[in-house]
């Protein structure tokens, strides 16, 4: 399966639409670098148990930040930041398989199933008792490992527009071999531009409001360039 060619330059030119670094604004009235934070926090802690409040209110302002506690969802409706502590401690038992896991792994049998392996358990843990979870799911893993995109409305209508069949198109819907498939051979037709982009616009830190010098992920790109792909047009 192959999907839509980009044209060069296209997927940098989104990045910094997304980014807006041209654009006057404090660190602080910046939402897109929300998971900046969340991302810095847990790469910083191999052990994110040991800083466990923290931990928690870094991953539960940043679901807020980007809408996954609206006011008719299960994380609204009924918890509150003590219902992070058992997300924390599933994220600690991965962190030896999934710190570094990549779009430019996605093939490998391994890494696939250490990703699956923790969807399962960050499902379990966030919601007890069942729902949706691509959207939530995906996005606590793009949040702490950054190593998938997250599945949203956005990023789904602009990785579908890419889609040459339809058979790709409904890949999106789901998180699957498939559409890691799909992601895979993205990235690696257009690995020059995602590596070269990734390294320039690296992420923030929370105390200065300045460039750290941490890579942004290749699935970060991919994510950013799919909401804004979608958010834009």
């Amino acid at each position: 399966m192959a999907m839509k060619e980009v044209t060069k330059g296209q997927i940098a030119a989104g990045v910094e639409a997304y980014l807006r670094e041209d654009v006057e604004l404090s660190a602080s009235r910046r939402r897109e670098r929300s998971w900046d934070f969340c991302f810095n926090h847990f790469q910083e802690h191999s052990d994110p148990t040991k800083v466990m409040e923290l931990s928690c209110l870094h991953l539960g302002y940043y679901l807020a930040s980007w809408g996954m506690l609206r006011g008719s969802t299960f994380l609204f409706r009924q918890t509150n930041v003590m219902h992070y502590r058992r997300v924390v401690e599933v994220i600690a038992t991965h962190n030896a398989t999934m710190r570094g896991c990549d779009v430019d792994a996605y093939r490998d049998t391994r890494k696939r199933q250490a990703l699956e392996d923790a969807w399962r358990d960050i499902r379990l843990a966030l919601l007890p008792d069942g729902g949706n979870s691509r959207i939530l799911i995906s996005k606590v893993m793009m949040g702490v490992w950054g190593c998938l995109p997250s599945f949203d409305t956005y990023f789904v209508r602009g990785f579908r527009g890419l889609g040459e069949t339809k058979t790709e198109k409904v890949a999106f819907n789901r998180v699957s071999p498939r559409v890691l498939d799909l992601l895979a051979g993205f990235y690696e037709r257009h690995a020059e531009e995602i590596d070269s982009v990734r390294h320039l616009h690296t992420t923030w830190d929370m105390s200065s409001g300045r460039p750290t010098g941490r890579p942004l992920t290749r699935a970060k790109i991919l994510d950013i360039y799919g909401f804004h792909t979608a958010f834009a047009s």
